[in-house]
């Protein structure tokens, strides 16, 4: 199914890591990045000699700040000066109106950064020789000010509807093989997530990517831009909503080619096809897949499985990440800390990469009762306390050196077929008032 690593066991450090850290080094010291990177009220902003400059806010939003600003910044400044104890550096008003002069699109160009050396250069996993996409949505919960508010809107919640908060709706295009974020996208509650899906479509090769969607995305008129752009789709569709769908579960008709009508009258072929799902139940998926020869109908259940990955990353991101843990009350905070840890996902993603493949390789070659692979939580706990050590102080060879033996001495047992029923009680939101100490 899955094409496996080709490159053999890999050194502690591969070159593409070294490659991917020092590209981001050279991106945020950049003059041209730095101001491409400033807001229209810091059109002067990171131009002087600071104690808080451009790297170390980057450096901080990219490790969260989820314990009270000015300890986070107590902390930050002890470790990068190798001072004994934690004393105040600079003060939490000096941080605010330096974050208030960058611009969020700072941690999306950092992302691309982060993901051309690991795509040009490493052995990354493919299926069929396609690189498998998912996308996804969500929300999080955000911090109660008139600046969020009129950024993303108030949603009413309760059971009378007179509870009102701001809530955003995001979006993340997933490598479900590789494990990295390739776009995201935030915006308000009100806007579906098939509107944030078409906004992901400009960052998908047509020629080289599957996309996976679940049950929220089919449509007519979606499939039929996805049709003409050439990209390859996998949706699955509500057997409620479709006919088709629901005939084939009902008389087990396994594949058929059908063709709907869209609004502007045009025409959309899709081949429909019957899938097992874990549960036992069974689903339709639409594609535009249509050789069988190569596409055989047997393959679209493991790979339909595969989408599963991208709820796993959001599990990581909501969870581990601490999405829903902003460090400001402004919309411009809510978006730096959003694709901030966007870009640490991948970071972690890339960082990791040979050590997954290296315990996959050595599996094939052993006779083990379960598969096993690293601790992603460990990965991101890495990047999240050595960024000083790998950004600021550029100790990278070093770093690579101990992420890999952490993550080779931390391996978890894949358990399959483990399930646990899910909770729909939606948990409250850290506070913005008593943070952690």
């Amino acid at each position: 199914m899955v094409k496996d690593y080709k490159g053999g066991i890999y050194s502690d450090n591969s070159p593409f890591r070294e490659k991917t850290i020092n590209e981001i080094i050279k991106t945020i010291q950049d003059d041209q990045f730095v101001s491409q990177c400033r807001t229209e009220c810091g059109r002067k902003g990171f131009s002087r000699n600071r104690k808080l400059t451009f790297a170390h806010l980057i450096v901080l939003l990219v490790q969260g700040l989820t314990r009270s600003l000015q300890r986070e910044l107590n902390s930050f400044y002890q470790k990068l000066q190798n001072e004994d104890f934690s004393i105040q550096y600079i003060v939490k008003s000096s941080f605010t109106k330096a974050r208030a002069k960058l611009k969020h699109t700072a941690f999306v160009e950092l992302n691309k950064v982060c993901l051309k050396p690991f795509y040009d250069e490493a052995p990354y996993r493919t299926w069929h020789g396609y690189r498998l996409l998912a996308v996804d949505g969500s929300t999080a919960m955000l911090p109660n000010s008139k600046d969020i508010q009129a950024e993303f809107g108030l949603t009413s919640f309760g059971p009378y509807a007179d509870s009102p908060r701001s809530v955003a709706r995001c979006s993340v295009l997933y490598d479900v093989l590789n494990l990295t974020v390739l776009d995201a996208q935030l915006d308000q509650y009100k806007v579906s997530e098939r509107q944030l899906a078409y906004q992901h479509l400009p960052s998908v090769n047509a020629e080289t990517d599957i996309i996976l969607f679940d049950r929220g995305y089919p449509g007519v008129g979606f499939m039929h831009k996805l049709q003409q752009t050439n990209i390859k789709f996998i949706i699955r569709l509500r057997e409620n909503w479709w006919l088709e769908a629901r005939k084939m579960i009902t008389e087990g008709i396994d594949d058929q080619e059908v063709t709907y009508a869209t609004k502007n009258g045009k025409e959309l072929k899709c081949r429909l096809v019957l899938v097992d799902l874990s549960n036992g139940q069974k689903a339709v998926v639409a594609t535009n897949l249509f050789d069988k020869e190569k596409f055989p109908a047997d393959i679209f259940q493991d790979l339909y499985h595969l989408r599963w990955n991208i709820e796993e990353g959001y599990k990581l991101f909501k969870t581990r990440a601490n999405l829903e843990a902003f460090s400001g009350k402004t919309a411009l905070s809510v978006r730096q800390d959003f694709f901030a840890k966007v870009f640490m996902m991948s970071l972690a993603a890339v960082l990791s990469f040979p050590i997954e493949e290296r315990i996959r390789k050595e599996q094939s070659q052993t006779k083990h009762k379960n598969k096993q692979k690293i601790n992603r939580t460990n990965a991101l706990a890495f990047i999240k306390y050595n960024m000083i050590e790998l950004i600021l102080k550029q100790k990278i060879r070093k770093g690579l050196s101990a992420l890999d033996k952490i993550l080779s001495k931390t391996k978890e047992i894949v358990r399959p077929g483990r399930t646990n029923p899910r909770k729909k009680i939606k948990k409250k939101p850290p506070s913005s008032n008593y943070k952690h100490l």
